[in-house]
C-alpha cells in the first residue's frame, strides 16, 4: 500500500519480507524506516516513481501532487482521464497517446511538458502537427493551459522558419511538411529535449520524406505520439510507428510483420490474420487509451435523416447519368476505381454541382428543393450550425444562398464559408468570430479543413448536406463540438435524397466503405434502376 503525504514524500506500507528488498534498492533513504520497521518513506519524484513502477508498484507520479494544473476557462475542472494521461507521460520517455478524438489529449500532453521543463527535465519542445492545427489549436492550448509559456510557429519560407527557431522560446511548432525544410537545424539544437508529434497517423507510411526526417529529427530525444487512430486501416499501419518509438519491439522490415499480422486471399487481397491486432498492441508500447465515452459526460447526440426531393433538373440529369452507366457496364467489366468516379458524378448531381472536367468547372443544377430542406433545418436551430458539404463545386452557392436567405429576413445573421480555397489565416479569423461573434451562426464547410483537435463547442446541430466518403472524416468533424465545453444536447442531421446516399451514409457509419463495397453499392444501383 502507498500513502501519499505533503511532504513530498511516498509512504510504502509493505510486509517484512518485501522490505529487505526495497532497502537494497533505495540504500540512501534507508534512514527513513520508521520504529515498527513495516513502513518505508521514500522521496517522490520521478526517479522513485519510475522504479516502483517497474517492480510493479503502483506509485503515482508526483506531476498528480505537486503540480499547479492550470486550465481554461472552458473546463471546469481538470479531468481524472488528464491527470492520468499527463502522469504517463510524465513517467515514458518515449510512448503513445492515443486518447479519442475530443478527449483533450493536447492538454494532457502540454501539462506533462511543463511539468518537466518545471523540473529541468525537458528545456524545449518541438511540437510537429498538421497545418491547419497548429494555431487554432496548438498555439490557443498553449496560451490557454500553460500560459507563462512562449511559443513560435515555425512557418514560412526557411529563413523566416531559421529565424524563428532562433528565438528562444519554450515551445516550437511546425508542421509534418515543413519539418525537413529545417531539419539539419533543429538536429543541432540540443535543448529540445522532447518532442511532440500530433496525429502521428500520417507516419504510418516509412518510405515518405517526411518519416525519414522525423527519424533524424527525434534521435536521442523524447518522444510522444499522439493520435486518436493508430491503426486506421490495418494492423499494419502499426510498423511504421513503432520503429519510431521503439525499433526492438517490431521486426526490422515491414514485410516480415506484414506476413505476420496479414493473410492474403488473393493476388492483390490481404486480410487481417487471427490475432492480429494483438501483435499491433504490443508493437505500439507503452501506450494510453482513453475513449471518449469512458472518461467524459456531454451531453447527449441525437442523430436524424430527412428526406430531400430532386428537382426536375437533377432527375433528368441523374436519369442521363444512370442511362450511361447502364450502357457502359453492358459493353465493359466495371471496376471499382470506375464505379467510384461514377457513384462520385451521381453525388455532385445530388448535391447540385457537377463538375466539367473538360472546361475545368461547375455546372450549378436547380437545387431548390435540397435548399429548402436545409434552411428549414437551420430555421430551427437554437444554436450555431455546421453545415458539412463534401464537393468544393456547391459549397459557395450554397454560403450565398444562406447568406440572402438571412439578409431578405433582416435577422442580422452571418454564415461563412471555409474550405481549401480560404487561408490559414482567414480560416483561424472565421473561426474566431464563430466563437466570439453572435452574428455569425452558420459555417459552411468542407470536411477536409475541419482541423483536429478544433473546438467549436458554440454549435449545437450539425447539418452533413450530403454524405462523406470518410469515416474518420465523419468522426472528425462531429467531434468539432462533441467535446469538453460542450453544455447543450447536440443534433446531427443527415439530408438524403435516395438509395444512393442512405447506402453511402450506413456504409460509413460502419467502416465499411471498402472498394468493394463501392462496386457492390454500384451494381445495386444499376440493378435498382433497371427495375
Amino acid at each position: 500500500m502507498i500513502v501519499h503525504t505533503p511532504s513530498k514524500s511516498l509512504l510504502l506500507k509493505v510486509r517484512p519480507e518485501a522490505l529487505a528488498t526495497l532497502r537494497g534498492i533505495f540504500p540512501a533513504h534507508s534512514k527513513l524506516l520508521d520504529y515498527d520497521g513495516h513502513n518505508l518513506a521514500l522521496p517522490h519524484n520521478l526517479a522513485v516513481t519510475k522504479i516502483l513502477r517497474n517492480m510493479n508498484i503502483r506509485a503515482p507520479s508526483p506531476i498528480r501532487y505537486y503540480y499547479d494544473w492550470p486550465h481554461p476557462a472552458r473546463f471546469e475542472k481538470v479531468f481524472d482521464h488528464q491527470y492520468t494521461t499527463s502522469e504517463f507521460l510524465t513517467l515514458h520517455p518515449r510512448c503513445y497517446c492515443l486518447n479519442e478524438q475530443g478527449t483533450s489529449k493536447t492538454a494532457s500532453a502540454l501539462w506533462a511538458a511543463d511539468y518537466l521543463q518545471q523540473l529541468g527535465i525537458v528545456h524545449r519542445v518541438l511540437i510537429v502537427a498538421k497545418l491547419s492545427t497548429l494555431e487554432q489549436v496548438w498555439m490557443s492550448e498553449i496560451f490557454d493551459c500553460v500560459m507563462r509559456r512562449t511559443a513560435l510557429l515555425l512557418t514560412g519560407d526557411a529563413d523566416r522558419r531559421r529565424i524563428r527557431l532562433s528565438k528562444p522560446v519554450d515551445f516550437y511548432i511546425i508542421n509534418h511538411e515543413g519539418l525537413h525544410i529545417i531539419a539539419k537545424d533543429l538536429i543541432a539544437r540540443s535543448d529540445i529535449d522532447l518532442v511532440i508529434v500530433d496525429e502521428a497517423a500520417a507516419y504510418r507510411n516509412s518510405q515518405t520524406l517526411m518519416y525519414r526526417t522525423l527519424q533524424k529529427v527525434i534521435k536521442q530525444r523524447k518522444l510522444w505520439l499522439l493520435t486518436g487512430a493508430p491503426c486506421p486501416n490495418a494492423p499494419t499501419d502499426a510498423w511504421a510507428l513503432a520503429r519510431l518509438v521503439d525499433p526492438s519491439r517490431v521486426p526490422e522490415y515491414y514485410s516480415q510483420f506484414k506476413r505476420a499480422t496479414m493473410h492474403q486471399v488473393t493476388a492483390h487481397r490481404w486480410v487481417p490474420a487471427p490475432g492480429s491486432h494483438e501483435l499491433a498492441f504490443e508493437a505500439m508500447q507503452p501506450a494510453i487509451r482513453f475513449k471518449k465515452s469512458d472518461c467524459l459526460s456531454l451531453p447527449p447526440v441525437t442523430f436524424s435523416s430527412r428526406a430531400v426531393p430532386l428537382s426536375v433538373e437533377q432527375q433528368q440529369s441523374y436519369r442521363q447519368m444512370m442511362l450511361h452507366c447502364v450502357a457502359d457496364a453492358a459493353t465493359t467489366q466495371v471496376q471499382a476505381v470506375n464505379a467510384a468516379d461514377k457513384i462520385g458524378k451521381l453525388r455532385q448531381i445530388l448535391c447540385g454541382a457537377v463538375k466539367d472536367a473538360k472546361a475545368d468547372r461547375y455546372l450549378v443544377l436547380d437545387h431548390a428543393p435540397r435548399l429548402k430542406v436545409l434552411l428549414e433545418t437551420i430555421e430551427e436551430a437554437s444554436a450555431k450550425i455546421l453545415i458539412i458539404v463534401p464537393f468544393k463545386g456547391i459549397v459557395g452557392v450554397l454560403r450565398q444562398e444562406i447568406q440572402a436567405w438571412h439578409d431578405k429576413r433582416h435577422d442580422g445573421r452571418r454564415c461563412a464559408l471555409v474550405n481549401g480555397d480560404v487561408s490559414q489565416t482567414q480560416r483561424n479569423i472565421i473561426y474566431e468570430d464563430f466563437r466570439e461573434d453572435p452574428s455569425l451562426t452558420e459555417l459552411v464547410c468542407h470536411p477536409r479543413v475541419m482541423a483536429h483537435g478544433l473546438n467549436l463547442t458554440e454549435a449545437d446541430l450539425l447539418i452533413f448536406y450530403a454524405p462523406i466518403y470518410s469515416n474518420d472524416e465523419s468522426i472528425q468533424v462531429m467531434d468539432r463540438f462533441n467535446r469538453p465545453g460542450q453544455t447543450r444536447k447536440m443534433t446531427v442531421v443527415r439530408l438524403v435524397a435516395n438509395s444512393l446516399e442512405s447506402s453511402i451514409y450506413a456504409l460509413v457509419e460502419g467502416r465499411a466503405l471498402t472498394q468493394e463495397n463501392i462496386l457492390s453499392l454500384y451494381k445495386k444501383q444499376l440493378e435498382e434502376f433497371a427495375a
